[in-house]
């Protein structure tokens, strides 16, 4: 910033606002110079098409999201292809107020193009504005038809594949009709779950229903009074679900924020077992157990990404924030593998940010997987605001939990319920861009070593960090503690509170944190495990855990 006059001047801004002047003028120049049409002057579109075009302009795609903030995360940057983003004017009352301007977009003009607006003066007219984000993964020959026809708010694919064989695209095959998650190398990540079968996950979905829907009611009866009791005085709880196999991790959150000083009155774990439960309430945390829906769930671990345990305790994830939002509170849910370095809720509730417009705020999780478009939203940290929208989605996320089953994954139902709903309802969504430093995750851990430099040097505006993208719980114990961000003592991991206090176990009377001294310690507990993974101390003497893997300092 620069001081012009006595007032402060945004550098950036006022060098935006002289391209757009400069812009302008170039073009009433130009209009005036061509005042008197010549007969060979075309427009850009034929009449065949103007009942569906009637002109063009591009606008910088970052200013464009800047103006209107649509929620998805983008890529910006000069020199990458994609900068620019192209409007269509479907009808001349559309086109810009200025004869100029309305002129460049209107009719060609080799010397200049297609003019470059900014993002007011381009949309000053267009009383509605469709908005699709495309691309071209795997840089495939890839064409877009655009046709005049009906209103249509979804996007048909066609490759040349044979769907039956899963094949990769084959130049020699017919363009055919296939799901927009079929990946150019030959996988379909949507598909349809089988309702036959003994162990059908249709099936299995259907008994899971009949189980919630019978103790819907009790279940919100016991859970009432608890929410009123821990939730904040902005109306929000803290929602977490961990079953023992992933226990250590929670009471690493619990005693990584105790530590720090952070008060966890308005946190709630939903544990999936009794032994999870007098863990969580040994640390201080409330908690609430489902014991019709998630007692039958596993307790033990998940080995990895997908498997039958990482599957079940997705339904325990749907649920946990699907009864909150139906008694009227927000929710910040986020997975057990976080640890909060600010007070979260001070960035969704900053009432200075234009957040509020937002039914859902997810971190990016940094996949551009197909599976994962247009949003690339992670599941395992996101605020939601209650309202009709956001229950409902919620609601919708439960009634699809067969797809959670057949496709291995809560974060990709949840990611195509979120385009659904934006379209049919107008549910805002917004991911968080993968440039910020306030919400990294796993693919800052794993990819962007400048970042991780930082944060260990504590040089970044960050508010929690997100062990994911890591295979099992094994591993992102390790990766914690070699990131200086572990707080559990050995003689607590993995433990119960029967093994952890001796005797019954239980809890004594009117002592909530009868855990804490003997779990949490004072300080980060560290050691090196991989010299390829970023530490807070080098461990250049450590083994890389990566192939070719280069020491992290």
């Amino acid at each position: 910033r620069i001081h012009r006059n006595g007032k402060a001047v945004d550098c950036q801004h006022a060098e935006q606002e002289f391209i757009e002047t400069q812009v302008k003028v170039e073009l009433e120049n130009h209009r005036r110079k061509t005042a008197t049409k010549s007969n060979n002057e075309e427009k850009r579109f034929p009449k065949t098409l103007e009942k569906v075009y009637n002109g063009m302009a591009r606008i910088k795609k970052g200013e464009l999201n800047d103006y209107f903030d649509v929620g998805n995360p983008m890529d910006e940057g000069e020199h990458t292809g994609e900068e620019d983003a192209i409007l269509f004017y479907h009808s001349k009352k559309s086109l810009p107020s200025s004869a100029a301007i309305a002129h460049s977009a209107e009719y060609n003009d080799a010397q200049h193009g297609i003019p470059l607006l900014d993002a007011r003066t381009a949309t000053e007219n267009c009383d509605a504005l469709n908005v699709i984000h495309t691309s071209n993964p795997g840089n495939a020959r890839q064409c877009t038809a655009i046709i005049g026809n009906f209103e249509s708010y979804h996007i048909q694919r066609w490759m040349k594949v044979d769907t039956v064989k899963s094949t990769p695209i084959n130049p020699e095959l017919p363009l055919k009709l296939v799901s927009r998650g079929y990946a150019s190398r030959g996988k379909a990540n949507f598909y349809a779950p089988p309702s036959d079968g003994k162990f059908s996950p249709v099936k299995r979905h259907w008994k899971a229903l009949r189980t919630f829907f019978s103790n819907l009611d009790s279940v919100l009866g016991d859970l009432e009074p608890i929410l009123e009791r821990v939730a904040s005085k902005d109306n929000t709880v803290v929602i977490l679900t961990c079953n023992m196999g992933q226990s250590a991790l929670l009471v690493n959150f619990a005693c990584s924020a105790r530590r720090r000083g952070f008060d966890l009155g308005n946190v709630l774990v939903f544990p999936s077992d009794l032994e999870t439960k007098e863990l969580a309430e040994g640390l201080g945390l409330a908690t609430y157990y489902d014991e019709k829906n998630m007692g039958p769930l596993p307790s033990g671990e998940a080995k990895r990404y997908g498997d039958k345990n990482f599957k079940a305790m997705m339904y325990a994830k749907v649920l946990c924030v699907l009864y909150p939002l139906m008694l009227g509170y927000d929710v910040l849910f986020q997975d057990v593998d976080i640890v909060w370095i600010k007070d979260p809720m001070e960035y969704f509730h900053d009432e200075s940010s234009n957040l509020s417009q937002f039914d859902v705020i997810f971190q990016h999780d940094g996949s551009k997987s197909v599976r994962y478009a247009p949003y690339s939203a992670n599941s395992g940290f996101y605020y939601v605001r209650a309202n009709k929208r956001s229950q409902y989605l919620f609601t919708s996320l439960l009634y699809h939990s067969d797809l959670i089953i057949t496709w291995d994954s809560h974060q990709q139902v949840l990611i195509q319920l979120l385009v659904e709903h934006s379209s049919l309802f107008g549910l805002g969504v917004k991911v968080l861009g993968l440039g910020t430093e306030m919400f990294p995750g796993g693919h800052h851990y794993h990819r962007n070593r400048s970042f991780m430099k930082k944060f260990i040097k504590r040089e970044t505006d960050t508010y929690i960090f997100h062990m994911s993208w890591t295979e099992n719980k094994d591993n992102k114990l390790l990766f914690l503690r070699q990131l200086g961000e572990w707080y559990v003592k050995d003689e607590c991991v993995g433990k119960t509170a029967t093994d952890i206090l001796g005797g019954s176990g239980v809890l004594p009377s009117g002592e909530n944190t009868a855990l804490v001294q003997p779990c949490c310690a004072l300080e980060p507990i560290f050691s090196c495990h991989y010299r390829d993974k970023p530490s807070k101390l080098p461990c250049n003497n450590s083994p890389p855990i990566d192939k070719n893997g280069r020491p992290f300092w």
